[in-house]
Protein backbone atom coordinates (compact mmCIF):
# COMPACT_ATOMS: atom_id res chain seq x y z
CA UNK A 1 0.00 0.00 0.00
CA UNK A 2 1.29 3.48 -0.86
CA UNK A 3 2.05 5.89 1.73
CA UNK A 4 0.24 8.75 0.00
CA UNK A 5 -2.02 9.51 -2.16
CA UNK A 6 -2.85 11.90 -5.29
CA UNK A 7 -4.64 14.13 -3.34
CA UNK A 8 -1.92 14.60 -0.49
CA UNK A 9 0.59 15.27 -2.89
CA UNK A 10 -1.43 17.86 -4.79
CA UNK A 11 -2.56 19.40 -1.68
CA UNK A 12 1.14 19.46 -0.12
CA UNK A 13 2.00 20.97 -3.51
CA UNK A 14 -0.23 23.62 -3.96
CA UNK A 15 -1.65 21.67 -7.59
CA UNK A 16 -5.43 22.48 -8.50
CA UNK A 17 -7.44 19.02 -8.36
CA UNK A 18 -8.50 19.92 -11.62
CA UNK A 19 -5.12 19.76 -13.26
CA UNK A 20 -4.92 15.97 -14.55
CA UNK A 21 -1.47 17.15 -16.47
CA UNK A 22 0.67 15.27 -14.40
CA UNK A 23 -1.07 12.53 -12.63
CA UNK A 24 0.72 9.57 -14.55
CA UNK A 25 3.55 11.22 -13.50
CA UNK A 26 2.59 11.61 -10.31
CA UNK A 27 0.99 8.41 -9.61
CA UNK A 28 4.10 6.83 -10.61
CA UNK A 29 6.43 8.41 -8.15
CA UNK A 30 4.03 7.44 -5.69
CA UNK A 31 4.83 3.80 -5.99
CA UNK A 32 8.73 4.77 -6.65
CA UNK A 33 9.00 7.11 -3.34
CA UNK A 34 7.05 4.62 -1.54
CA UNK A 35 9.53 1.81 -2.13
CA UNK A 36 12.76 3.96 -1.46
CA UNK A 37 11.54 5.34 1.60
CA UNK A 38 10.33 1.58 3.31
CA UNK A 39 13.99 0.50 2.15
CA UNK A 40 15.28 2.95 3.52
CA UNK A 41 13.40 2.34 6.82
CA UNK A 42 14.15 -1.33 6.76
CA UNK A 43 10.32 -1.60 7.50
CA UNK A 44 7.06 -1.95 6.32
CA UNK A 45 4.78 0.98 7.79
CA UNK A 46 1.30 -0.13 7.05
CA UNK A 47 -1.07 -2.34 9.55
CA UNK A 48 -0.78 -5.89 7.96
CA UNK A 49 -0.85 -9.55 9.57
CA UNK A 50 2.74 -11.55 9.47
CA UNK A 51 3.57 -15.15 10.38
CA UNK A 52 6.87 -14.93 10.85
CA UNK A 53 10.36 -17.51 12.13
CA UNK A 54 13.03 -16.66 14.89
CA UNK A 55 15.50 -17.98 15.97
CA UNK A 56 16.11 -18.06 19.81
CA UNK A 57 18.83 -15.78 21.01
CA UNK A 58 19.38 -17.25 25.01
CA UNK A 59 18.24 -13.77 26.23
CA UNK A 60 14.77 -12.61 27.86
CA UNK A 61 14.22 -10.54 25.00
CA UNK A 62 13.02 -10.95 21.03
CA UNK A 63 12.72 -8.32 18.65
CA UNK A 64 10.05 -8.89 16.01
CA UNK A 65 10.71 -7.40 11.67
CA UNK A 66 7.76 -5.21 12.29
CA UNK A 67 6.52 -2.87 15.04
CA UNK A 68 4.10 -0.98 16.43
CA UNK A 69 2.68 -4.41 17.30
CA UNK A 70 -1.20 -4.15 18.27
CA UNK A 71 -1.78 -7.83 18.15
CA UNK A 72 0.09 -11.27 18.74
CA UNK A 73 -2.29 -13.85 17.75
CA UNK A 74 0.68 -17.05 17.99
CA UNK A 75 3.93 -17.81 19.70
CA UNK A 76 4.66 -21.49 19.49
CA UNK A 77 8.63 -22.86 20.64
CA UNK A 78 9.71 -25.77 18.57
CA UNK A 79 13.21 -26.64 18.35
CA UNK A 80 12.74 -29.00 15.44
CA UNK A 81 10.21 -27.13 13.89
CA UNK A 82 12.94 -25.40 11.11
CA UNK A 83 11.54 -22.67 10.03
CA UNK A 84 8.31 -24.37 9.80
CA UNK A 85 9.86 -26.36 6.63
CA UNK A 86 9.19 -29.65 8.94
CA UNK A 87 5.67 -31.32 8.32
CA UNK A 88 3.75 -31.14 11.30
CA UNK A 89 5.84 -28.86 12.87
CA UNK A 90 4.81 -26.60 15.57
CA UNK A 91 1.69 -27.74 16.69
CA UNK A 92 -0.95 -26.35 18.40
CA UNK A 93 0.07 -28.19 21.88
CA UNK A 94 3.62 -26.62 21.59
CA UNK A 95 1.78 -22.48 21.34
CA UNK A 96 2.94 -20.57 24.40
CA UNK A 97 0.30 -18.81 26.20
CA UNK A 98 0.84 -14.62 26.76
CA UNK A 99 0.74 -13.48 30.05
CA UNK A 100 2.00 -16.87 31.23
CA UNK A 101 4.67 -17.49 28.64
CA UNK A 102 5.64 -14.06 27.80
CA UNK A 103 4.73 -10.60 27.10
CA UNK A 104 4.07 -7.94 24.51
CA UNK A 105 6.44 -5.16 26.15
CA UNK A 106 5.63 -1.48 26.24
CA UNK A 107 7.95 0.90 24.11
CA UNK A 108 7.70 5.23 24.46
CA UNK A 109 4.72 5.27 22.28
CA UNK A 110 2.36 2.46 24.25
CA UNK A 111 1.84 -1.03 24.55
CA UNK A 112 3.85 -2.65 21.27
CA UNK A 113 5.67 0.23 20.35
CA UNK A 114 8.66 -1.41 20.83
CA UNK A 115 8.61 -5.06 18.97
CA UNK A 116 9.39 -6.76 21.92
CA UNK A 117 8.41 -9.91 23.21
CA UNK A 118 9.86 -10.86 26.61
CA UNK A 119 9.76 -14.36 27.78
CA UNK A 120 8.90 -14.60 31.03
CA UNK A 121 10.79 -16.87 33.37
CA UNK A 122 12.63 -17.92 31.23
CA UNK A 123 14.75 -16.72 27.57
CA UNK A 124 14.11 -17.76 23.78
CA UNK A 125 16.36 -20.86 24.15
CA UNK A 126 18.58 -21.62 21.16
CA UNK A 127 19.74 -25.10 21.81
CA UNK A 128 23.65 -25.54 21.61
CA UNK A 129 25.99 -27.21 19.09
CA UNK A 130 28.33 -29.90 20.17
CA UNK A 131 31.53 -30.65 18.01
CA UNK A 132 33.87 -33.36 17.90
CA UNK A 133 37.07 -32.49 20.31
CA UNK A 134 35.39 -29.43 22.08
CA UNK A 135 34.33 -30.22 25.57
CA UNK A 136 32.11 -27.00 25.92
CA UNK A 137 29.11 -26.22 23.93
CA UNK A 138 28.96 -23.87 20.97
CA UNK A 139 26.89 -21.47 19.82
CA UNK A 140 23.80 -23.21 18.49
CA UNK A 141 23.03 -22.72 14.92
CA UNK A 142 19.36 -20.54 14.08
CA UNK A 143 17.45 -23.15 13.46
CA UNK A 144 13.93 -21.40 13.49
CA UNK A 145 12.20 -22.42 16.56
CA UNK A 146 10.08 -19.84 17.05
CA UNK A 147 6.63 -18.91 15.38
CA UNK A 148 5.11 -15.84 15.41
CA UNK A 149 1.88 -14.37 13.94
CA UNK A 150 1.11 -10.97 14.83
CA UNK A 151 -0.19 -7.87 13.25
CA UNK A 152 1.97 -4.67 13.30
CA UNK A 153 2.22 -1.53 11.59
CA UNK A 154 0.00 1.95 11.54
CA UNK A 155 -3.48 1.64 11.05
CA UNK A 156 -2.99 5.79 9.57
CA UNK A 157 0.43 6.29 8.30
CA UNK A 158 2.00 9.17 10.77
CA UNK A 159 1.28 12.53 8.96
CA UNK A 160 5.00 13.34 8.82
CA UNK A 161 6.07 10.82 6.87
CA UNK A 162 3.07 11.26 4.01
CA UNK A 163 4.76 14.88 4.23
CA UNK A 164 7.91 13.52 3.99
CA UNK A 165 7.08 10.84 1.08
CA UNK A 166 4.96 13.93 -0.54
CA UNK A 167 7.84 16.25 -0.26
CA UNK A 168 10.56 13.39 -2.31
CA UNK A 169 7.49 13.27 -4.79
CA UNK A 170 7.34 17.25 -5.64
CA UNK A 171 11.03 17.39 -5.58
CA UNK A 172 11.51 14.68 -7.96
CA UNK A 173 8.25 16.11 -10.14
CA UNK A 174 9.91 19.46 -10.55
CA UNK A 175 13.11 18.06 -12.03
CA UNK A 176 11.56 15.84 -14.70
CA UNK A 177 9.50 15.77 -17.61
CA UNK A 178 8.42 12.07 -17.17
CA UNK A 179 7.64 9.52 -14.27
CA UNK A 180 9.03 7.25 -12.56
CA UNK A 181 12.36 6.79 -10.25
CA UNK A 182 14.88 7.68 -13.19
CA UNK A 183 17.51 10.16 -13.40
CA UNK A 184 18.11 10.05 -17.31
CA UNK A 185 16.26 8.69 -20.06
CA UNK A 186 16.93 8.83 -23.80
CA UNK A 187 14.80 8.13 -26.70
CA UNK A 188 16.34 6.87 -29.67
CA UNK A 189 18.49 4.34 -27.87
CA UNK A 190 15.65 3.74 -25.23
CA UNK A 191 18.08 3.94 -22.71
CA UNK A 192 17.24 4.72 -18.76
CA UNK A 193 19.45 5.55 -15.89
CA UNK A 194 17.50 4.44 -12.74
CA UNK A 195 18.75 6.00 -9.27
CA UNK A 196 22.02 4.93 -7.64
CA UNK A 197 22.33 4.40 -4.41
CA UNK A 198 24.13 7.66 -4.34
CA UNK A 199 21.09 9.43 -5.90
CA UNK A 200 18.44 7.70 -3.89
CA UNK A 201 21.02 9.16 -0.55
CA UNK A 202 21.18 12.49 -1.65
CA UNK A 203 17.36 12.63 -2.35
CA UNK A 204 16.35 11.12 0.88
CA UNK A 205 18.76 13.78 2.63
CA UNK A 206 16.31 16.57 2.53
CA UNK A 207 13.82 14.63 4.67
CA UNK A 208 16.53 12.37 6.11
CA UNK A 209 16.01 13.90 10.15
CA UNK A 210 12.30 13.36 9.70
CA UNK A 211 12.41 9.72 8.46
CA UNK A 212 14.83 8.54 11.16
CA UNK A 213 12.53 9.04 13.67
CA UNK A 214 10.81 5.74 12.05
CA UNK A 215 13.97 3.56 10.92
CA UNK A 216 14.29 0.21 11.92
CA UNK A 217 18.40 -0.24 12.72
CA UNK A 218 18.59 -4.04 12.10
CA UNK A 219 20.20 -6.05 14.94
Amino acid sequence: MALTTLTSVKTQGGIAFGDTSRDAQLRSLIDAMTSLVKQHLNRDLESTNYIEYYSGNGTPLLLLNQYPVTAVSRVCLDDLGYFGSVPGGFAPSLNLVEGVDFALMSGTNGHGSSGFLRRIGSTWRRPPARALGVLSNLPGIPNGNIQVEYTAGFVVIPPAITMAVNALILKQASQASFGGAASQMGYEDAHISLFSPRDASALLGSVESILANYRSIPV
